[in-house]
């Protein structure tokens, strides 16, 4: 599970994130919807460690990340924004060095690499060098990596970004897969992935959190057709 409890962080005379909190349940997909600058990033350096929070809790699995960082961590995975693996390791390597970092040291991680790189399609370049992986090979790597140790729950900063649509379609189906056995927050910005994706929403705007709850409570709410349109009312009345 991961749990935000009035989360606060600011930046010099900045106020990024003002009081957030939600839940994310396991086997749920919640996404955080803002604009850029919204406070999503920041919210997510949070949970995983990067950013220490002025107020409030970042919980991972039951544990808070600043007072056991260790346990948090261990029940979580995490794909950043903008991926950076190192060029001159295959992907073999990688997830086999990921898994020796969470203690996984037993003859099955080499079945779990495996498994991992067809999961992703990438089971054809797994001895490929990093450094010859296309943006979208890269994401999948790093998708991979998060999932070595099987965590409990899993981050996901603005997935499928930037990147082509087949990439994305098969980026909705393996977020969902990966629900089944862990609670994922997803950060993103596109309204459509949002809604094809989560089971609940919360929508962040100046650092706070302005409503959440499932696609059609919030059509409810806003007396809206889609999420975007509920989106913008939502953030207009701000």
């Amino acid at each position: 599970m991961l749990e935000a409890v009035q989360l606060r962080k600011s930046y010099g005379p900045t106020l990024a994130v003002d009081g957030v909190s939600f839940a994310v349940r396991p086997g749920e997909v919640y996404g955080l919807l803002g604009t850029n600058g919204a406070g999503k990033s920041t919210t997510v350096r949070m949970f995983v460690g990067l950013v220490t929070p002025d107020a409030g809790r970042a919980v991972v699995g039951g544990h808070d990340i600043v007072a056991e960082p260790r346990l948090a961590k261990a029940a979580l995975g995490y794909v950043p924004e903008v991926v950076t693996l190192h060029d001159r390791l295959t992907l073999r390597e990688h997830l086999e060095l990921v898994g020796a970092l969470h203690g996984i040291v037993d003859d099955g991680l080499s079945t779990r690499v495996m498994e991992l790189a067809r999961r992703v399609q990438l089971e054809d370049s797994l001895d490929h060098e990093l450094g010859t992986y296309s943006k979208g090979m890269l994401q999948r790597a790093a998708l991979a990596g998060a999932l070595v140790h099987s965590p409990r729950a899993l981050v996901l900063d603005e997935p499928g970004s930037g990147l082509d649509p087949r990439f994305v379609r098969d980026l909705k189906r393996w977020v969902r897969e990966m629900a089944r056995g862990s609670s994922v927050l997803v950060c993103t910005h596109i309204t459509g992935f949002a809604s094809e994706v989560c089971d609940r929403l919360g929508v962040i705007h100046r650092g706070r959190l302005l409503a959440q709850g499932s696609l059609s409570e919030l059509l409810a709410l806003t007396s809206a057709e889609d999420l975007e349109e509920a989106f913008v009312r939502i953030i207009g009345g701000a």
